[in-house]
């Protein structure tokens, strides 16, 4: 059985290399991602460890789903990727199209926490996974209702 989490790899620095791996990922995927588009723009990041774990969600049939298995299996990154049917993505039916959450990380360790513990992390642990700044993940957090009036009053944020 193949790798489910594209585990064992190195995480070797690309951020100089142009295109990076999202613009690889935006460009295979098309209009197929539903979030984390501005991830995927800021792909270095990852490798510049501001952002241990980058993760976004596409829509795709089982085809799909596994080619972008078999293209992230090539790259120097740690990944994993969900369906609602779970980590077995070479089960999924033939037909009908799924949404996919992918996690990538330079961090092998993190991806296989996630995968063992995803629905045990709290809310403050994923922000420092997603590598939010500390100020905002203790105000989303812990002060929901001053962050949540910040939001409302600036307009880039809507």
């Amino acid at each position: 059985m193949r790798n489910k989490t594209g585990l064992g790899k190195p995480g070797v620095r690309t951020h100089k290399n142009n295109p990076h791996l999202g613009d690889l990922l935006l460009e295979k995927l098309g209009k197929r991602v539903s979030t984390g588009f501005d991830d995927l723009e800021k792909f270095e990041l990852v490798d510049c460890l501001e952002k241990p774990v980058l993760n976004f969600s596409f829509y795709g049939n089982k085809r799909i789903i596994l080619d972008l298995y078999d293209f992230l299996d090539q790259t120097p990154y740690a990944f994993m990727i969900r369906t609602k049917k779970g980590d077995d993505i070479w089960g999924l039916p033939e037909r009908g199209v799924r949404r996919a959450d992918v996690h990538i990380s330079r961090f092998p360790k993190l991806i296989k926490f996630i995968r063992n513990c995803e629905n045990a992390i709290p809310d403050d642990l994923w922000g420092l996974l997603y590598g939010y700044p500390l100020s905002e993940i203790h105000q989303f957090t812990y002060d929901w209702d001053e962050w949540s009036k910040k939001i409302r009053k600036n307009p880039r944020c809507k």
